[in-house]
């Protein structure tokens, strides 16, 4: 699964990486741990064919849905039956989206204890979670457009963790994934593979991550115990 994230690269960063426009004024601020039922930066393709950035709260709330509480719930979505799934299938056919990313949380069950770690990229500092989007109207007709990210199987790397890990897509990939003209779910869902565990690193990192209040650059850094990833940290 995929129950928190990181995202620190700045507003420029993420136009030059997505070859997107932010749609929003100002700078979306650095966040260390991003967590369900907040505003986060997503990138989708609008109605003229362009790449835009825009907020949208961690957590899918389906257009049927009674209330918007239901979002914290959804804030995956498993690769293998979201085409089935009534909550997730009009997204995935029509509303797929981007969710940029420096690097996510996992936990290990050691015991009775469940000891943090954090993963990301060997060599791309910036990446993409595969998402779907939706809008959901209140009561007051107030429109609330939220996402989930979805997940696969894990990769050898992470299976010791968790079973499950975030489905990143390469840049590649981010046309077709992104193309609401495209409607053949088989060749979409041939894009939700597990990562090359060769590509990626993980390290255990200081259990202050488990709150969601605290958020610092601190909480990336290798914890007691750690091996330390070359390059990442002086």
């Amino acid at each position: 699964m995929c129950g928190r994230y990181v995202r620190f690269s700045t507003k420029t960063e993420l136009e030059h990486h997505f070859e997107s426009e932010f749609k929003i004024d100002g700078e979306a601020g650095a966040s260390y741990n991003v967590a369900p039922g907040t505003l986060n930066p997503v990138v989708l393709t609008g109605r003229a064919q362009t790449r835009g950035i825009t907020l949208m709260k961690w957590g899918l709330i389906p257009p049927f849905a009674d209330t918007p509480n239901i979002g914290y719930k959804m804030m995956n979505a498993r690769s293998e039956t979201i085409h089935e799934k009534p909550s997730f299938r009009p997204a995935f056919e029509r509303k797929r989206c981007l969710v940029p990313a420096n690097g996510f949380f996992e936990w290990q069950q050691t015991g009775s204890a469940k000891i943090p770690h954090f993963i990301s990229l060997q060599n791309e500092p910036l990446f993409a979670f595969a998402g779907l989007f939706e809008r959901w109207l209140g009561p007051q007709n107030e429109a609330v457009f939220s996402y989930t990210i979805i997940t696969t199987q894990a990769n050898p790397l992470l299976a010791p963790l968790h079973e499950r890990m975030p489905v990143i897509l390469r840049p590649e990939q981010y046309n077709p994934w992104l193309d609401p003209a495209q409607r053949d779910t088989e060749a979409l869902r041939a894009l939700l593979q597990p990562y090359p565990a060769e590509e990626m690193s993980l390290w255990e990192v200081p259990g202050d991550v488990n709150k969601a209040t605290v958020n610092h650059p601190d909480l990336i850094k290798p914890g007691s115990g750690s091996l330390q990833a070359p390059g990442l940290f002086s």
